[in-house]
């Protein structure tokens, strides 16, 4: 019976020593050193590990030494000022450690009603990997926030791949006078391999392959670039979004400059009322993705943006913006939804039966085209300028131009854009008068039954063109159909063009809905210009 004892506690003592053992050889010795993202060796930092106890503390040199632990847990490295950020176990670790800002807490931390103001002067922030790795700074399931900058207040994202501002669930959220953007270190080694800068991606791509090989690779954003020493494919989901809204309402952009260096500059996605008032959208893939209901875009300037909107059964309003694509002025476009008008004609007793003003839906230019737009034209082709009478250009509408010139914009405008682009139609022209089916038939002129405060006349001009958007609009927020220049259609009568709207040398003959005039197709004037349309 001993002997048998004996061997049980001797087999005992092998097998726990072999498990000992085993459980030795398995141990890693830990150790590195700890630094900056931007360079140099912090000391001080705390290293503990989640499942073990046991920590360090790095020396004056960064340097930490854990021993020999189980590979099978999680490193958490902490430091006043840095993120606290979570690592697998190694030897020789190398950890860099993620700054924080002081304004990037701030936002995090706001409580409903707060006011942040944020000082002068550009804040570098890194994403928070605390949180989220995508995520500048957040602002959940708040309400009431207003963050303002002061003079000159700039907030740039370390990287050029995640949200700057993420604003989810929350109400009544305020950012003015603030310019916020990318600054990744990506972008420190870009150099541009393609001259091409058209605004369709699959365009630049042709363009840049022929220049340099079939089977390369390209990131895109607004150019075609690689950075050096490798190449990056471009894919639209791993777009980030200067500021970007989920699930929220009544968010105030205001003053501000979002510089989206081939990102988006504004997303929306389940939420309402969101407005931007003098607000300046720039060099983004998209200005604006939306997926949400009633936006409204005032006084702002939008350029450089691949797409000015990615409108997906969103409510969007836009009124008096300045845009531009690579560089040109562009029109601004208002949606106008197809239907029917009945048109009565009371004049006549007993009146006859009456007849219907039918079109489609489509979107129309806001304001005849300007000589500030005409004139990007002009530059782009090498064409030379129109004459201006002596009355001044920039935002007059464009005058002394043929009805091929006006062709020629439309061509030029759809290849910027990647849109369909051309003249009106007679009756798209009239139902955009009238304020399609908002307006219906109770107007003379476009807007109104007085005369001299929707139009440019005779009566209220000195023998000359007006600036565009100066008198009152019609019910589609559209200027200027009646009076300033006649404006070219898409129709002809025997060889003859057709022109609708009046001009500022005309009465109220003639600047009727339902006036128009004939042409030679090869005639100019300094009474006649266009606008146009955008088929979708």
């Amino acid at each position: 019976m001993l002997f048998v004892i004996k061997i049980f506690f001797s087999l005992l003592f092998y097998f726990l020593f072999g498990i000992s053992n085993a459980y030795a050889v398995n141990k890693i010795s830990v150790f590195g050193t700890i630094e900056h993202i931007e360079g140099g060796l912090l000391p001080d930092a705390l290293i503990t590990l989640k499942n073990q106890n046991k920590s360090a503390v790095t020396n004056r040199f960064g340097e930490f030494d854990l021993g020999k632990i189980f590979p099978n847990d999680t490193i958490v490295v902490a430091l006043k000022g840095f993120q606290k950020n979570k690592f697998i176990p190694s030897s020789n670790m190398k950890i860099k450690l993620y700054p924080k800002s002081l304004i990037q807490e701030q936002i995090n931390n706001a409580r409903n009603g707060d006011t942040i103001i944020i000082p002068p002067g550009i804040h570098y922030i890194y994403p928070d990997f605390d949180v989220d790795s995508t995520t500048g700074v957040s602002i959940n399931y708040k309400a009431n926030v207003t963050i303002i900058g002061s003079d000159k207040s700039e907030i740039r994202l370390m990287t050029n791949r995640a949200d700057i501002f993420y604003i989810y669930e929350s109400t009544n959220i305020q950012i003015k006078n603030l310019t916020i953007g990318y600054l990744g270190s990506e972008e420190k080694n870009i150099e541009v391999i393609s001259s091409a800068q058209a605004v369709d991606y699959s365009k630049a791509l042709a363009v840049a392959r022929q220049e340099i090989g079939e089977n390369s690779i390209f990131k895109y954003d607004g150019k075609l670039r690689h950075t050096k020493g490798y190449l990056e494919p471009f894919n639209e989901l791993e777009l980030g979004n200067i500021i970007n809204v989920v699930n929220s309402s009544d968010i105030i952009i205001e003053n501000s400059i979002l510089e989206a260096n081939g990102n988006i500059c504004v997303s929306s996605t389940n939420s309402k009322n969101i407005s931007l008032e003098g607000t300046t959208l720039k060099n983004g893939l998209y200005g604006l993705a939306l997926d949400s209901s009633h936006i409204i875009v005032s006084n702002s300037f939008i350029f450089d943006n691949g797409e000015i909107f990615n409108q997906n059964q969103s409510q969007l309003f836009f009124s008096n913006n300045i845009i531009k694509i690579s560089g040109y002025f562009v029109p601004e476009f208002v949606m106008i939804d197809g239907g029917s008008i009945e048109i009565l004609d009371e004049t006549v007793i007993p009146p006859p039966k009456p007849t219907y003003l039918t079109a489609d839906s489509f979107k129309i230019s806001k304001q005849e085209i300007t000589f500030e737009q005409f004139d990007s034209f002009c530059l782009a082709k090498g064409k030379e300028t129109p004459d201006d009478s002596e009355w001044g250009r920039g935002n007059r509408p464009v005058i002394n131009i043929s009805y091929q010139d006006a062709l020629d914009y439309c061509l030029w405008l759809g290849e910027l854009t990647g849109k369909t682009i051309r003249l009106p139609k007679i009756n798209e022209w009239e139902y955009a008068a009238r304020g399609g089916v908002k307006g219906g038939d109770d107007n003379s002129y476009s807007g109104g039954n007085i005369l001299e405060t929707v139009a440019w006349c005779k009566y209220n001009t000195k023998e000359k063109t007006e600036p565009v958007g100066l008198k009152d609009p019609n019910e589609l927020g559209l200027y200027d159909m009646s009076g300033n220049v006649y404006e070219f259609c898409l129709a002809m009568n025997d060889s003859m063009i057709i022109l609708k709207g009046g001009s500022w040398a005309n009465s109220g003959v003639g600047c009727r809905i339902s006036d128009e005039v004939v042409s030679k197709i090869n005639y100019w004037d300094d009474n006649i210009g266009f606008r146009v349309i955008e088929e979708f």
